[in-house]
């Protein structure tokens, strides 16, 4: 359908070079024949938008959802990075759902815990993409960072980890 008003335009304009009377309809002949292209397109693209009114719409499946329960953390470890700051996180993470996980944030919190009294030096969370099947598990690891943790130094770490965000695989 495009091609009609490429065809007429490119007339227009063979017609207004090769005869000097028809150069004062140019304007207003491309005009009509733009705006009679852009009107058929719009109608188009409405026409086709709409579903069929005698066909019934089939709702797409929902994803079964993940949940924080239906995962576990294990194995989880954190030794000193290359900077004062930064720790590499190391862990397994269990599926027990019924659906494959594509991804979750592992959440991670430092305290600092001299003679019992603990205060938080701080939390980070990463993004961890990982395809694990239901019933398996899979080892990962990271990296969190916690800004400002080299100005006051931590004697006895503890540590928090949580899983949040679990996201099953869509296809």
């Amino acid at each position: 359908m495009i091609w009609a008003f490429a065809v007429a335009a490119a007339a227009i304009l063979y017609l207004a070079l090769r005869f000097r009377r028809f150069q004062s309809w140019v304007e207003p002949a491309l005009t009509i024949v733009v705006a009679l292209g852009l009107a058929s397109a719009l109608l188009i693209w409405f026409v086709d938008e709409r579903a069929p009114s005698g066909e019934a719409v089939t709702p797409t499946p929902a994803v079964p959802a993940l949940t924080e329960d239906t995962v576990e953390l294990s194995e989880m470890q954190a030794a000193a990075g290359q900077t004062k700051t930064s720790f590499r996180v190391t862990g397994r993470i269990a599926n027990k759902g019924t659906s494959p996980m594509q991804s979750f944030r592992l959440d991670v919190v430092l305290s600092d815990c001299p003679s019992g009294t603990c205060r938080e030096v701080g939390r980070d969370s990463a993004l961890i993409v990982l395809r694990v099947l239901p019933g398996e598990s899979q080892p990962f690891s990271t990296f969190a960072v916690f800004p400002g943790s080299d100005l006051n130094p931590v004697t006895t770490p503890e540590w928090d980890f949580g899983a949040r965000d679990v996201r099953a695989v869509t296809r």
